[in-house]
């Protein structure tokens, strides 16, 4: 009788120990234990509201949690690749844009820009941050003068988000920058005719060393700027601003009431203009042969025009009035023909964002080829084919096969600027005449209006 006494007096013992046990634990526990929503097991995920109609729903500055079955659909504008958005995507639908906040690291790999995803709302929470509407998974109120919204943790994504067909890279929407208002919020937006301030160029982009956040200023050439936003933590913080200007692509963002542009990446920014100027441009250099010697080979102080091979030159010519130089394999009887027109030695150590433009007609095309180049080695002599040339992406006038093209073909803008001290622009033309009646590369090329700008 002593012995079963003892086996039920240990046994409820233990039992009242295993009871303070799990009371302590699920009161004391540190980690916060998440209440998983049941799977999803009905038909793929479809929108059944915009995230426009969903911005609707929240009130600023307050909080609160989705009820209804909402499921809303949209495409990756933004995500942690960089680490210039932390802990977030940004998603896109045809009316607006709103954030994601995500509890994990390296979603890029999962949720990449330009995958579509769907997200079912119901137990989420809508919240926003200085004026940018976010989604999260619950709110934290530790500290109940401070609550913030919790990101949905790694484990219960899939319970939330799913991964949908059809994605594609979302195209920017253009915009000035006097026209960044609040339907915009949180969309990919470009700006054109923008540049950092003077005193913002050559600068990095974000302090890397200290992990601080850094604004720069852009401006436009005429009414309006705003402020590029860079995290402390973006890989890309030690590169430094560019000098030119040009489109910038971003995320539009608001911090209260500063109006921000926040990239991806450096990519996102194609400053390589010329900067706004009160003056205009500066020409480093011009010519359009109007005091050539027509129908002669082209000779100027300070020009080289060199046949490599096949004993052709650029020759002076002129139509109605109008100066140009010309060079063409017809009639050379030659194998090869390569020749070279290499302008006056400019130098760029005292200008910046310089750029290079000119005029070609092609005629009777057949495949001979002129190209654009520039050198910082060349020796000024008669090899150039020894020095070392950039070959530049000019657009050149092709596909007349039966006489002259009507129009000029404009060469684009080309960007100089990554060049300093004296450099060597030259347009090598090459072709051939064999005397075989076939494969003949005899095309003519027109060139004109050649100059260089800078600021």
């Amino acid at each position: 009788m002593s012995v079963t006494t003892s086996y039920f007096g240990i046994k409820n013992v233990c039992i009242q120990w295993v009871c303070i046990f799990f009371l302590w634990g699920t009161f004391c526990n540190c980690e916060k234990v998440w209440d998983a929503p049941p799977l999803y097991t009905g038909p793929a995920l479809k929108a059944n509201m915009s995230i426009k109609d969903l911005l609707r729903l929240h009130i600023p500055n307050n909080y609160e949690k989705i009820s209804a079955d909402y499921i809303i659909e949209g495409t990756v504008t933004a995500n942690d690749k960089t680490d210039n958005f932390y802990k977030s995507i940004i998603i896109q639908d045809s009316t607006a844009a709103i954030t994601i906040k995500l509890d994990g690291y390296n979603l890029f790999t999962k949720y990449a820009v330009g995958q579509k995803v769907g997200i079912a709302l119901s137990g989420l929470w809508l919240s926003d941050y200085a004026g940018m509407t976010q989604i999260g998974v619950g709110v934290d109120r530790s500290d109940p003068a401070s609550p913030f919204l919790l990101g949905i943790p790694q484990p219960l994504m899939n319970r939330y988000i799913s991964l949908l067909a059809g994605g594609k890279l979302m195209a920017p929407i253009s915009v000035l920058a006097t026209g960044l208002v609040d339907s915009l919020k949180g969309c990919l937006v470009a700006i054109d005719q923008l540049e950092f301030v003077v005193s913002d160029t050559g600068k990095p982009y974000s302090d890397l060393v200290n992990q601080l956040p850094t604004s720069h200023t852009l401006r436009t050439c005429s009414i309006g700027n705003l402020y590029l936003r860079t995290s402390g933590f973006a890989s890309f913080g030690n590169a430094l601003t560019p000098r030119g200007n040009g489109r910038a692509t971003g995320i539009y963002t608001v911090f209260r009431t500063q109006k921000q542009l926040v990239i991806r990446d450096t990519s996102d920014l194609k400053l390589t203009g010329l900067r706004c100027s009160v003056t205009g441009p500066k020409t480093l250099f011009a010519e359009d042969f109007t005091t050539a010697l027509t129908d002669s080979v082209f000779v100027a102080a300070g020009y080289k025009n060199i046949s490599e091979v096949g004993g052709k030159y650029f020759t002076a010519k002129k139509t109605s009035a109008n100066a140009y130089l010309e060079i063409s394999a017809f009639a050379a009887r030659q194998n090869a023909v390569i020749s070279w027109l290499i302008l006056p030695p400019i130098n760029l150590d005292h200008s910046a964002n310089e750029i290079l433009h000119f005029d070609t007609k092609d005629g009777f095309d057949n495949g001979a080829i002129l190209q654009a180049m520039v050198s910082t080695n060349y020796d000024g002599g008669n090899n150039p084919a020894r020095a070392k040339w950039t070959l530049l992406p000019a657009v050149m006038s092709k596909g007349s096969g039966s006489g002259f093209a009507p129009q000029w073909m404009f060469s684009n803008n080309l960007d100089l600027s990554k060049f300093k001290g004296n450099v060597y622009i030259a347009f090598r033309y090459e072709g051939n005449d064999p005397s075989a009646s076939i494969g003949k590369l005899t095309t003519s090329f027109r060139l004109d209006n050649i100059m260089v700008q800078g600021n």
